[in-house]
């Protein structure tokens, strides 16, 4: 047992009002043009903005998280498992979001980076060490940090381009070499989702995740191979989200109705 762990949920709470807080802000406030949720520096890799869409989710869940902390049943995985790890990724992603608005391009990379680590860490210490027990441990605790892992990987992807490749100004065109790095972002992504369902027990929400923002790629992209190579990317990261649920219920309903027929 973690030494002090109200303390820790108490300072949960803290930083999760701080961050929501930092993020209202950024798109309601006098700045929110600079806001990365209304596509400033965009890349040929930044999707529609319906992707963000995504990070409402994200926080709803993590105000759940703040709730569900309090109760018995969440006690050993949030203060010995994600310990003050979430303070440490808040306050880090806070620190991103002020930097990518007042255009700290590389700065705000190695921020993400470092955000990215943190949220992994907690991510890989709950899957391992911290299955769920129950409904509510897979919605409020593991469900909001499969979500936020496959999203802070999207932000990465979306701050290395805006920081070392070409702007996708209005009316420019993509050049050669800024279609091959999409296309290995794009793949890059891909595989992180088939990473999600083959070696992490099938993490639905993490894989939808990706499939959402390839799909959104697609809508935000003008030049015809980087939207067909998104479309087709998300195409094949839907495929196999979906593929464990195939092969539970409808290969177990035709095992179970074989016996019948023969």
């Amino acid at each position: 047992m973690a030494r002090f762990p109200l303390v820790i949920k108490l300072a949960n709470v803290l930083v999760y009002l701080f961050l929501l807080g930092a993020n209202i802000y950024s798109v309601a406030g006098p700045d929110q043009d600079q806001s990365p949720w209304h596509e400033d520096h965009p890349t040929f890799i930044t999707p529609a903005e319906y992707a963000f869409y995504i990070w409402g989710i994200i926080h709803f869940l993590f105000g759940g998280f703040i709730i569900y902390q309090f109760f018995s049943t969440a006690t050993e995985p949030v203060t010995d498992g994600i310990h003050w790890h979430f303070v440490s990724i808040s306050l880090w992603n806070t620190l991103w979001l002020y930097l990518w608005q007042t255009n700290h391009l590389i700065l705000s990379f190695i921020v993400i980076l470092i955000t990215s680590s943190q949220v992994s860490f907690v991510y890989y210490t709950l899957h391992n060490k911290y299955p769920a027990q129950n409904l509510n441990d897979k919605i409020w605790i593991h469900a909001p940090f499969s979500l936020y892992h496959a999203w802070i990987l999207v932000i990465v992807l979306i701050n290395l381009f805006a920081a070392f490749t070409q702007e996708a100004e209005e009316d420019t065109k993509p050049t050669l070499i800024t279609k091959i790095l999409v296309f290995l972002g794009l793949l890059f992504l891909e595989s992180t989702a088939v990473g999600y369902i083959e070696y992490f027990k099938g993490d639905f929400a993490g894989a939808l995740v990706i499939a959402w923002t390839l799909f959104t790629i697609y809508l935000g992209q003008a030049d015809l191979f980087i939207r067909y190579s998104a479309l087709f990317f998300s195409v094949v990261t839907l495929f196999h989200s979906f593929k464990p649920l195939v092969k539970k219920y409808f290969f177990a309903s035709r095992e179970e109705t074989a016996p019948l027929l023969g």
